[in-house]
């Protein structure tokens, strides 16, 4: 998961910070920052609801897509 704010929409709302302080923070001016940029999965709904709950539609969540497995080579026969 990549969370980014674009600090041109913030609008210093706090709701980031407010609904999922464990990934969010403000700075002095009360732009909203990433604290954590590799939250755990159990975090990721926390995150989601805050895209959709920020005033200033500022942050975005890009799924990161998974390495394709790699697999083994079939036996000879």
């Amino acid at each position: 998961m990549e969370i980014r704010i674009d600090r041109d929409k913030c609008v210093s709302g706090g709701v980031c910070a407010m609904f999922a302080p464990q990934v969010f923070d403000q700075d002095d001016e009360g732009m909203g920052v990433v604290d954590n940029a590799a939250p755990a999965a159990e975090l990721a709904a926390a995150v989601r609801s805050v895209v959709w709950r920020c005033p200033g539609h500022a942050i975005t969540v890009h799924d990161q897509e998974p390495a394709p497995a790699e697999t083994a080579p079939e036996p000879r026969r």
